[in-house]
């Protein structure tokens, strides 16, 4: 085995390499482009635009996001994303653009990922060639291209990263070890709530696992240092669920019903956005989830499962692979929801578990076993090849991977310029803004965020907002507010305490646009206006709403 910081930096540097080709042209217009047509994605870059201007200029504001006036603690109301946040701190600080960091963070976490499974596979594998293949295919696979628009499941770097010190925690449990298993979990958890549960089975599995492999189980020790490594994971992470605890009943938990509608199907796993499986979508139809682990992951890995069953000689552990095909198989079945049986015992048992409404995702940690049991084949293979043709045959599987991994270039679309109506808010005294068409139907209320996107430009208090959870009296306010500018909506307004509205008025339907009532009705009335254009006007109000 190599060792040194050259074999990472190269992984580093090769991997920086193949995100901006295979992402591209999302490098080019990393503050102009991006997949904003998607309102789950306008909300990322809400969300990490938020975090990483509140870490560096008000902590201990970070949790009161300035959606939902006036309710506190509302980037609590979905996955916080505070490790994504805090990585796209530097492009923050030099751009303070929202757009710029979150496509930043986006490139650096297949950078992440790349080296977390190098370094895991590399850990277990003692090979560079088969280790940086076997990153490849985790890093680069079809689960990650179909979840561009969600910051959170993108956060895949976690999960290697807290096998390794899983294994190296096995191999010699000691305080360091159980430090670093803890910090992992922390970061796994921190990072994507899914994957944070995803990595306390692993680890609760391969504690199992792995000690009764090492014979460590018998030890006392190996148990309390495991304690030591999950109390550190838990001391790390339980300040930051704090403000979700205060939702109680009304926050994430899901019904079995709930998760049969997000659970994986046989067609998952053929479904691809790859240019090379393309052709294979026709054929099956419909699908519930994007989960193919990759044509060159599961050749290897099932020829590693072969090798391992014939016990033919290998250079690796047997209970080390079998651990992985393990994970892979359980993964697998949960992945098919409360019907097949193990997610319905998870659900049942396990604290936390109702919170996982997408049994799919489990799909993640299929690819990642198999990745793995690929790294293993791909070894074995490689040595057997005379040392004369070897590079040819690794530049080979290297040219085939990237092949199979290609998406072609990404639709993004264009952000449009900041308009006159923010870029005044950006100018005026902190107040809550309303802004109309207010949305309320489940069809159209994710529009809420083309609103938040929109205040990353000013960063004042919105009585708007998109959410996963929502306040009480969501519902009844926007109803009220829909009927802007009846009586009812001015109500809302008084009640939510907003001080500015900005008005869209080519977004209402064709021919209901209120302008004309709202001149002739409210205007010197209640709104003074400070900013009038025929698309959007902005209004202060003038004086308590009666």
């Amino acid at each position: 085995m190599t060792s040194g910081f050259r074999p990472a930096a190269a992984m580093a540097l090769v991997s920086a390499l193949l995100a901006v080709v295979l992402t591209w042209p999302l490098a080019a217009g990393l503050a102009s482009t991006g997949r904003i047509d998607s309102g789950d994605h306008r909300h990322v870059v809400w969300n990490i635009g938020w975090v990483a201007r509140a870490l560096t200029s008000a902590p201990g504001t970070l949790f009161d996001a300035n959606i939902h006036y006036p309710h506190r603690s509302t980037l609590a109301y979905s996955e916080a994303n505070l490790v994504a946040g805090t990585l796209a701190i530097p492009v923050w600080l030099a751009t303070h653009d929202a757009l710029a960091a979150t496509n930043a963070v986006i490139l650096l976490s297949f950078v992440l990922s790349a080296l977390a499974a190098f370094a895991l596979m590399r850990h277990l594998t003692g090979h560079l060639p088969a280790s940086a293949l076997g990153a490849f295919l985790f890093s680069f696979s079809p689960f990650v291209f179909g979840r561009l628009p969600h910051m959170q499941l993108l956060m895949t770097f976690g999960l290697p990263l807290t096998l390794l010190a899983l294994h190296r925690f096995a191999a010699f449990p000691r305080a360091g070890r159980a430090v670093a298993l803890g910090i992992s979990l922390a970061i796994t958890a921190l990072s994507c709530g899914y994957y944070g549960i995803f990595a306390g089975l692993v680890v609760g599995w391969g504690l199992l696992w792995l000690g009764v492999a090492t014979g460590r189980w018998r030890q006392t020790r190996f148990w309390l240092w495991a304690v030591a490594a999950l109390a550190i994971a838990a001391l790390l992470t339980v300040p930051f669920l704090i403000p979700y605890a205060g939702m109680g009943e009304a926050g994430f938990a899901r019904s079995l019903d709930d998760a049969r509608m997000f659970s994986a199907d046989w067609r998952s796993y053929l479904a691809s956005p790859t240019i090379s499986m393309r052709w294979l979508l026709p054929i099956i139809g419909t699908w519930q989830d994007v989960l193919f682990p990759g044509v060159l992951a599961c050749a290897f890995a099932g020829l590693a499962v072969v090798h391992t069953l014939r016990r033919s000689p290998t250079p690796w552990p047997r209970a080390t692979v079998a651990f992985y095909i393990s994970l892979v198989a359980l993964s697998l079945w949960a992945s098919f929801g409360p019907d097949a049986g193990l997610y319905r015992l998870f659900f049942e048992t396990l604290p936390f578990f109702d919170m996982i409404r997408a049994p799919a995702r489990f799909g993640v940690m299929v690819t990642l076993g198999l990745s793995v049991l690929a790294a293993f084949a791909i070894a074995r293979t490689v040595d057997a090849i005379p040392p004369a043709r070897r590079r040819g045959a690794i530049g080979a599987l290297a040219v085939a991977a990237i092949a199979a991994a290609t998406v072609g270039p990404l639709r993004l679309a264009t952000r449009p310029p900041m308009h006159e109506v923010y870029e005044r808010l950006a100018q005026m005294p902190t107040g809550a803004v309303a802004e109309f068409p207010y949305w309320v139907t489940p069809v159209d209320r994710h529009r809420h965020t083309e609103y938040m996107l929109a205040s990353t430009w000013h960063w004042q208090p919105l009585v708007n907002g998109y959410s996963d959870h929502l306040p009480a009296e969501a519902y009844t306010d926007g109803l009220a507010l829909a009927t802007f500018p009846a009586p009812e909506a001015w109500e809302v307004l008084r009640r939510r305490g907003a001080r500015y509205v900005v008005v869209h008025w080519g977004l209402f339907p064709p021919g209901s646009s209120p302008r004309a009532r709202v001149f002739e009705d409210h205007v010197g009335r209640e709104l003074r206006p400070i900013v009038d254009h025929q698309d959007a006007s902005l209004f202060e109000l003038m004086k308590p709403i009666e």
